[in-house]
């Protein structure tokens, strides 16, 4: 495997010669980084004649090099956007694919040029608007209709995301500098991760989780995996999808609009607008969304959040009824 980085620029321009993707007479002019994803190595790569986004996958977390990850997911992803780009209402919400390289783990992408990823709702007094909302539960209420008869189990990735959701955050031994990150924030998520009834009900919905499930599902569907344009919103980042339930990919956006301080009445716009395929079930979906409230405030993926101290407390609490 060759491996791509941003400050071996001509290792970059042979590779891409080898591929024969670069056209003749066009020249490699820069390599930066793309965005602020943790799973991937993700570079914008401007050529004389166009830009566009390289993504390889390591057999670790390319934030944390430290946590292994299984390498392959970088072919899920291509699965996903290939069976997305069969549908016409999904198709026109991601990245076109320019070339697959199943050999070096490495897609390339086309560069969605004046987009930004929507993680800014987390900052304070900016928040995702109700027509991106709306657009982004269609997106859903599509693809959980999306018939895929082969589509990859992606176990190993599940079981990673499965312990960083579902196990360790509810560990006091998980080591995690809580601290670090808010001062007091350790002392707060102590409460809930010696709460035994907590434990094993997030233990419980990890099995859920894991189980091969009915519809195709997005997996990480929250605002770091958004991004807009002008009136467009875009999905990416489909590394975790698998066959699985529905119920996953709405907890997760109710989640981050509680965690965003949306409006009240947004989140009844997802009644509204969301489709819901035969037999889904909204308590599933609510348990998940309290699940991944508590991990964002207490596990390792933390969040730019604007909350304070207190407003934390307020909704690890309200999650931890919520899960009762």
């Amino acid at each position: 495997m060759i491996e791509l980085q941003a400050d071996t620029p001509t290792g970059i321009a042979g590779y891409l010669r080898e591929r024969q993707f670069l056209r003749t007479g066009e020249t490699l002019m820069s390599v930066t980084k793309a965005g602020e994803g943790n799973m991937n190595v993700t570079l914008l790569v401007t050529t004389s004649e166009r830009q566009f986004v390289l993504k390889q996958s390591r057999p670790y977390v390319a934030k944390y090099p430290s946590i292994p990850a299984p390498i392959a997911r970088i072919d899920v992803e291509y699965q996903y956007l290939s069976a997305a780009a069969e549908d016409p209402e999904l198709a026109g919400h991601h990245p076109a694919v320019l070339d697959y390289d199943a050999a070096n783990y490495t897609l390339l992408l086309e560069y969605l040029e004046g987009a930004e990823d929507m993680i800014y709702v987390y900052e304070e007094g900016r928040s995702i608007s109700r027509t991106q909302l709306r657009s982004l539960l269609n997106y859903l209420s599509v693809l959980h209709r999306v018939n895929v008869k082969d589509f990859p189990a992606n176990e190993e990735l599940k079981a990673l995301n499965a312990a960083h959701i579902f196990e360790l955050p509810f560990n006091p031994d998980n080591g995690f500098p809580l601290d670090d990150f808010l001062p007091g924030l350790a002392n707060v998520a102590a409460v809930y991760q010696y709460d035994k009834k907590l434990r094993a009900k997030a233990l419980e919905l990890g099995a859920q989780y894991r189980a091969a499930g009915r519809q195709l599902i997005h997996g990480d569907f929250y605002p770091g995996s958004f991004m807009r344009r002008k009136g467009e919103v875009f999905v990416i980042d489909g590394e975790f999808a698998h066959r699985g339930a529905p119920e996953f990919d709405l907890g997760v956006l109710m989640a981050h609009l509680l965690l965003s301080e949306a409006e009240p009445e947004l989140l009844t716009e997802i009644d509204r607008s969301y489709r819901k395929p035969p037999g889904f079930n909204a308590k599933l979906a609510r348990e998940f969304c309290y699940v991944e409230v508590i991990r964002r405030i207490i596990g390792i993926a933390q969040l730019p959040l604007s909350l304070t101290l207190g407003q934390r407390k307020s909704l690890l609490e309200q999650a931890r009824i919520g899960l009762q």
